[in-house]
């Protein structure tokens, strides 16, 4: 079972501290039970024999299952608590092509099937001391009645067998459900991000309800039914399979005589002990495979539960001198396919030099590949042919992660962080409030322990945050990816001829991705593409 694995693997000695915990529990429950019980046959009664065994054994069974239940729950928590951390990892650590690829699965990874795994294993205390308890008290009923355990045992083997056969349609319900679930959580992301063009466009509005949201959550609602019937018929059949078991016992004892129907009382309040732990247990039966099919999703979206180290070695080139490409690519060529458009493009070969210090303006048409060759040049895509090397290395996977450090870039799309802790505090005081001035931002944000104060900003405002971030983490090289296409004039301005001049004086490499032909005489390099080659280099 997966998840027993999970939970030795997470700390091997709160393991075993739960499971003896657990036993003892249920043994000291089984005492109360058989004390409870005894007492109720009236033989051999004894008022102050009775409350020492009782108070002795409840005593121990409440502090007992405390203890379980603690080290039961810290185990869930720090797996918890380790599998965020874990698949956080695995995002940042895994190929940027292929997280970019499934951002639409990752969201509901990160929390629906989390909260999942946290809701379900959260009920591993009451299980394993539920259990416990249903051991020990069928140890007690074979000592009490051999014969009648037995037939209890076959009751149980049934209602056993019933739930593994009905366990498969549970899974394949709750795959089926979760499957809707990461089309539900993109089309809420239309919702929100997408609510000013929703709310201009009154067809649009109505049809992204009626045809797409709706249908989406009936479909996942159909899945979650059928999953929630298999499992009340699981239930109410595995009651009815112990009841009418214990109605045959009745019609076999009236008939045998083999034991009285009044033993036979005495034997089934035994019994009643026993359901609701096993109820408890079964329903995490039911569980467990809505867990199966949270971690089927976690591995199919190519995140493993087992982090692998990242190589990070330096790139050191005594030889290499300023007059050498600071980057430098050579016949590379990448093909990129996109899945959800069913369609590939295909870059390169491409023969490109990048001198340290210099102003690079990278020019095409649209779709003519400007920001595929900004992402093989920052090392987000690999080249499937030629090399790129950096001072005169060539980047490989085991300095790439080094090679990457090297830049800052800002997307058309880029994210803005609101907490700048990656940055050195000494760089924040000394040059935050000069850059947030230069991009005219003074009046509207200020950096206050080591965050923006606000990020209630237009999107216009936002660019420009996203811009003050990149300036201040000061590396050696800068991207930027039609940075100016949504600033108006003034700022367009300020762009050209304040900010890149500014980090030209710093001695810094600038890649400019661009349409403003306007300021095309400031670049020390133009390059231009047309379908994935380079078609003019001035």
């Amino acid at each position: 079972m997966q998840i027993v694995r999970i939970l030795i693997k997470s700390s091997f000695p709160l393991f075993l501290t739960g499971c003896i915990a657990s036993i003892l529990t249920g043994l000291c429950s089984t005492i109360v039970i058989k004390t409870i019980h005894q007492a109720v046959q009236g033989r051999d009664f004894s008022e102050g024999s009775f409350l020492f065994q009782f108070a002795s054994s409840w005593i121990a069974y409440g502090g007992l299952s405390i203890i379980a239940s603690y080290v039961v729950s810290l185990m869930t928590q720090r797996i918890i608590h380790e599998l965020r951390v874990k698949l956080s990892n695995q995002i940042l650590s895994a190929k940027f092509v292929d997280v970019e690829r499934k951002q639409s699965q990752l969201l509901p990874i990160l929390t629906e099937d989390i909260k999942t795994i946290a809701y379900s294993i959260d009920h591993l205390p009451g299980v394993t001391t539920g259990l416990a308890t249903v051991i020990g008290v069928l140890i007690y009923m074979v000592w009490y009645s051999p014969i009648l355990t037995g037939s209890t045992f076959l009751l149980f083997l049934l209602v056993f067998l019933f739930t593994k056969f009905t366990a498969p349609f549970v899974r394949k319900y709750a795959n089926g459900a979760r499957k809707y679930l990461d089309q539900i959580y993109l089309q809420f992301e239309g919702l929100v991000f997408g609510i000013k063009e929703l709310t201009l466009n009154q067809d649009f509005k109505k049809s992204y309800m009626d045809d797409q949201i709706i249908p989406t959550s009936k479909s996942q609602n159909k899945f979650y039914l059928k999953e929630n019937v298999i499992l009340a018929i699981t239930n109410r059949s595995s009651d009815m399979i112990l009841l009418g078991g214990m109605a045959c016992l009745i019609l076999v004892i009236s008939r045998t005589d083999f034991i009285t129907l009044d033993f036979f009382g005495e034997y089934l309040t035994l019994v009643l002990f026993t359901l609701a732990p096993l109820a408890t247990a079964a329903g995490f039966v039911s569980s467990i495979k809505r867990i199966e099919v949270s971690l089927d999703h976690i591995e199919k979206a190519g995140l493993s539960l087992i982090t692998t180290e990242v190589e990070n070695s330096t790139i050191e080139n005594a030889a290499w001198t300023k007059s050498e490409p600071l980057v430098k690519l050579k016949a590379v060529r990448h093909n990129y396919y996109h899945s959800e458009e069913d369609e590939s493009f295909t870059m390169g070969p491409i023969n490109l030099d990048i001198l340290s210090g210099e102003l690079v303006f990278l020019v095409g048409g649209n779709g003519s590949g400007k920001t595929t060759l900004a992402k093989i040049i920052l090392g987000l895509y690999n080249s499937q042919e030629g090399q790129l090397a950096y001072r005169g290395v060539q980047v490989s996977h085991s300095n790439l992660a080094y090679y990457r450090s090297r830049f800052s870039a800002v997307f058309t799309d880029s994210y803005v962080f609101d907490k700048l802790l990656h940055i050195d505090k000494r760089e924040l005081l000394n040059r935050s409030n000069e850059v947030i001035s230069m991009l005219e931002l003074s009046k509207k944000v200020k950096i206050e322990n080591g965050s923006f104060n606000t990020k209630r900003l237009s999107d216009g405002q936002k660019k420009r945050l996203s811009l003050v971030i990149s300036i201040l983490e000061d590396k050696e090289i800068y991207l930027f990816d039609e940075w100016a296409a949504n600033q108006d004039p003034h700022f367009k301005e300020v762009f050209y001829t304040k900010i890149l001049p500014y980090l030209k004086g710093l001695g810094k490499t600038i890649i400019v991705i661009t349409h403003d032909d306007r300021y095309f005489h400031l670049a020390d390099q133009l390059i231009k593409l047309r379908d994935g080659q380079v078609s003019d280099q001035i």
